[in-house]
């Protein structure tokens, strides 16, 4: 199931539209030009806890400027309670349940260790490598304050 589907399924067709396009960037201003041709290596632009506390609400966007990028992963923080929720600039000014303004939720292990993935993990990569994904764009929020999400997202240069 292609993340099309996979929107649609879950949030109906209308939902799916809005959220694949929220994630799409739409600046120039960045460390890069969004897509276009790209060299072959991979460089790091976000790793490692994602501490969002000194945001509004506990949303932070994953880069407070835009940066492009062609793969990310985000998990919950094996051994950490809380959800993750992930979704795009309205979580931000969202009142009440942050997490209904989300398009996917992560649910962390209970027993603290890192297994390759065994907590809750969502990847979504530019499947043409061209550095399409503005992380500016692309919100998370612990459920409990404090948690750290594990975030990675590499841009081709």
């Amino acid at each position: 199931m292609n993340r099309r589907e996979l929107f649609q399924k879950a949030l109906g067709v209308g939902a799916a539209v809005a959220a694949a396009s929220i994630l799409r960037g739409d600046s120039q201003s960045f460390t890069g030009p969004e897509g276009g041709s790209r060299g072959s290596q991979l460089v790091t632009l976000v790793t490692g806890p994602f501490d969002t506390s000194s945001y509004p609400n506990g949303v932070r966007p994953v880069t407070d400027t835009p940066q492009y990028a062609t793969y990310v992963r985000i998990q919950a923080h094996p051994g950490q309670q809380g959800k993750i929720a992930i979704g795009g600039p309205a979580m931000a000014s969202a009142t009440g349940n942050v997490a209904d303004a989300a398009f996917i939720e992560l649910w962390p292990n209970w027993d603290g260790t890192v297994d390759n993935g065994r907590s809750d993990t969502w990847i979504m990569n530019d499947p043409a490598w061209l550095n399409s994904i503005n992380l500016a764009d692309l919100y998370v929020w612990p459920e409990i304050a404090g948690e750290t999400p594990v975030i990675t997202a590499f841009q081709l240069a």
